[in-house]
């Protein structure tokens, strides 16, 4: 299986600004002619400028679009259905992107609350056609003249390593290109215009269990623990997660240690490297997994890694066992400890 080799994290919801007002702030005083407000339109959303396109054209992102506002044939919007508290009337070629933005969120806010039915046609899956060249797209057709929400809904990469949000935007049936492009181009109205999509990925998490098998236990000696180093690397080979955990044993049997919070689609490897004091490894100590997310499991793609040791008493006299040193993400890409003697008094420690 191909893990994805890019990973974008905390750039600024402002990328959706790019997209946010395809040809709506100068509507009202540079476009030629009057609008045929009778004419059927057509939405065509592409992933071909966008930064993530190499996943997207192996995803299926499903796409509706909601009419928030009529428009008459000089570009003047008056808000309808679910949306009619909505106020466009001061709409001018001054309107900022940020406040398109503002209006894109309180239309989206109104959507979830009223959870009103998407236009007539007005869903497609983007995704890219088999034997295809051209980018994953997907095109909405017999939509009338009017403004709309467009909603594409989260969804995972092919591998579940990261889930694509999608930021809702307002948009223009028709479009007009002079305006979309700052003042360059056909200013004649667009009856089918073409969109992008802008997104936060989100990189997915998962988890790892290893277990240790004691075959058989020498009462005397005590608890015994065993220790074990994690390593994980990306498709690129470089270590991303590092951390050590132990278990400690009264008896024979089998103990488990869970570490959550593991980066999505690296391979890790386990190697055991203290064995317990009179104890000794039975078969290999070190064993390699890949790192589904817990989404890719839930789905049913993959299973929650896991690997087994086992270790036997080997005849010695020597007892002993320690603590385990517990590291956590901290999501900044550094690691948290977690002192096991914390809080004991200082005789123990």
């Amino acid at each position: 299986m191909k893990i994805s080799k890019r990973v974008r994290t905390g750039y600024a919801l402002a990328l959706a600004g790019i997209l946010a007002l395809p040809g709506l702030s100068l509507l009202t005083t540079q476009a030629a002619g009057a609008i045929d407000t009778g004419a059927k339109c057509s939405l065509t959303v592409t992933v071909e400028e966008s930064e993530y396109a190499k996943d997207f054209n192996d995803m299926s992102i499903p796409v509706a679009v909601y009419k928030v506002a009529d428009v008459d044939s000089v570009g003047k919007y008056t808000a309808a259905g679910a949306f009619a508290g909505m106020d466009f009337s001061d709409i001018s070629s001054a309107t900022t992107a940020e406040q398109w933005m503002e209006l894109g969120k309180q239309a989206e806010e109104i959507r979830v609350a009223a959870d009103p039915a998407p236009e007539p046609s007005g869903e497609v899956t983007v995704q890219k056609e088999a034997g295809s060249t051209e980018p994953a797209k997907g095109t909405i057709r017999d939509l009338v003249t009017g403004m709309y929400l467009v909603v594409p809904a989260e969804t995972y990469n092919k591998d579940y390593t990261v889930k694509y949000v999608f930021n809702p935007y307002l948009t223009a049936l028709p479009g007009n290109p002079y305006v979309s492009s700052g003042g360059e181009g056909s200013d004649e109205w667009d009856y089918n215009p073409v969109i992008g999509l802008k997104a936060e990925g989100e990189p997915q998490t998962g988890k790892l269990i290893i277990t240790k098998v004691l075959t058989n236990y020498n009462e005397t000696l005590g608890k015994t623990s065993f220790v074990f180093e994690i390593t994980g690397k990306d498709s690129t080979g470089k270590v991303v997660y590092s951390n050590v955990v132990s278990t400690t044993h009264e008896g024979p049997g089998e103990q488990s240690v869970t570490l959550e919070g593991l980066p999505a689609g690296i391979t890790v490897t386990v190697k055991e490297v203290y064995s317990g004091a009179s104890y000794t490894l039975d078969g290999s100590g070190e064993a390699d997994a890949l790192i589904w997310s817990d989404a890719a499991v839930d789905a049913g793609l993959g299973e929650t890694a896991s690997v087994t040791f086992r270790n036997k008493y080997d005849g010695g006299n020597r007892g002993g066992y320690g603590v385990t040193n517990q590291f956590d993400s901290d999501g900044n890409g550094g690691w948290n400890w977690e002192n096991p003697t914390e809080g004991l008094p200082e005789e123990n420690n």
